[in-house]
């Protein structure tokens, strides 16, 4: 697969592995996007902070200084979008019903926009209230995907600056919620972690 910077659920799983291995409660991880710093909520949930968001042009990066709460790509159904930077790219656009959304169509063509020079993850979104959105992902590189950690701290941050959401968000996903809460314009995401399965790999 493709390497990225930071990986939200990525961290809240290795965050579960090494708090059961070593009985903490607060663990930092090092990622190419920095220090991350995890914490255990409760037996399932954890936290992490995933860093500061940035809609710098340059950090996002952009291949141009535009307006980066306006990215002028323009879809049928679609808000323009806001270019955010959590450790990595990411573009969010707001939509009335994010069923009536063909990802699989529209996904590659922004991820590969000549905007992104760097490529970038896709969000869209539906507002359901002030504390509850929905949301689908087309991730850089991958696809779509049923969730993206990086990506709902982006898009509720994204909501934020547009003044459709408020904070401590509920983000629905196709298998679960993540919840989002920005401090002093920190991401901070709050999930359940669970072991799916164990096994080896001979490297």
């Amino acid at each position: 697969g493709d390497k990225a910077e930071a990986c939200g659920n990525g961290t809240r799983c290795v965050a579960k592995l090494l708090f059961s291995e070593t009985n903490k409660n607060e663990i930092k991880i090092l990622s190419d996007a920095g220090i991350l710093y995890a914490k255990k909520i409760d037996r399932n949930n954890i936290s992490v902070n995933l860093g500061k968001l940035s809609t710098s042009w340059d950090k996002i990066p952009l291949s141009e200084n535009i307006d980066s709460l306006n990215i002028p790509i323009n879809f049928d159904g679609l808000s323009k979008g806001v270019a955010v930077n959590i450790g990595n790219p990411h573009c969010i656009f707001f939509t009335d019903n994010i069923d009536n959304i063909d990802l699989n169509v529209i996904g590659p063509l922004i991820e590969n926009h000549k905007l992104f020079p760097k490529k970038t993850n896709v969000e869209i979104i539906e507002v359901i209230n002030k504390r509850k959105i929905k949301m689908k992902v087309w991730e850089r590189g991958v696809g779509i995907t049923l969730a993206c950690g990086s990506g709902a701290c982006a898009s509720v941050y994204a909501g934020q600056l547009k003044n459709l959401v408020g904070n401590n968000v509920e983000v629905r996903l196709e298998h679960g919620s993540l919840f989002i809460n920005i401090e002093n314009s920190e991401a901070i995401m709050t999930g359940t972690a669970e072991i799916s399965f164990h096994g080896t790999i001979n490297i």
